[in-house]
């Protein structure tokens, strides 16, 4: 079993968007649960407008579950909410063996980040190692202030940058669909799956968790 999780505690970084493409391009290779843990439960709504004609996958929507309860599956992704307290973030990171830490453009995004980071090395599991951390550059414009900021920023924390999603409508329209890039026709999103296919090899080289 493959487990990761998504996670940043700053709201609007993008979580429920790298989750439920990377679910969506899991459900490809092998049974997928996604649990949804954000009180918002968009993931959860995601899956209600998914179509029956795409790879299917199951969604829990209890934030409260003991993470070994959990249904097996090949792949379980987690959609965190922000603002998780010490114990259960260090909780999850006991059941996951990456974590995918999504992070926007703006001086918000990258000052919280930076706090998030610190609490995160306070965790001995990751302090230690044994989570695979990666980062990614989400809703990028490369010919923007914004975007070029992002890039120094992460460069000067010498952060592990696993892709750059571009900051595009795919994403947009994909999720009123239920679906995600992989759902897509290729000629659309041809500019976009490399990216991904960098997110799912550090996902199944790493995402292995303490349970699996």
């Amino acid at each position: 079993m493959i487990r990761v999780l998504v996670l940043n505690s700053k709201g609007g970084s993008g979580k429920t968007t790298v989750a439920t493409n990377l679910a969506s391009l899991l459900a490809l290779r092998g049974s997928v649960l996604l649990a949804d843990l954000d009180p918002q439960h968009s993931s959860s709504t995601w899956v209600e407008r998914r179509s029956e004609q795409l790879p299917k996958l199951s969604v829990m929507a209890d934030a409260d579950r003991d993470f070994r309860d959990y249904p097996p599956s090949d792949f379980v992704v987690f959609d965190a909410p922000a603002g998780l307290k010490k114990r259960r973030l260090e909780d999850m990171l006991d059941e996951v063996g990456a974590l995918l830490v999504p992070i926007g453009p703006s001086s918000f995004d990258m000052d919280a980040s930076r706090l998030f980071l610190e609490k995160l090395d306070e965790i001995k599991r990751f302090r230690k190692g044994k989570v695979r951390m990666g980062v990614i550059a989400n809703r990028v414009n490369a010919r923007t202030k914004g975007g070029q900021q992002l890039q120094m920023f992460l460069a000067d924390l010498q952060l592990p940058v696993v892709a750059t999603l571009r900051d595009s409508q795919l994403y947009v329209r994909a999720a009123q669909q239920g679906a995600g890039i992989a759902d897509l026709r290729t000629t659309e999103t041809r500019a976009e799956l490399p990216q991904w296919a960098q997110i799912l090899r550090f996902v199944m080289e790493g995402g292995h968790g303490a349970r699996a």
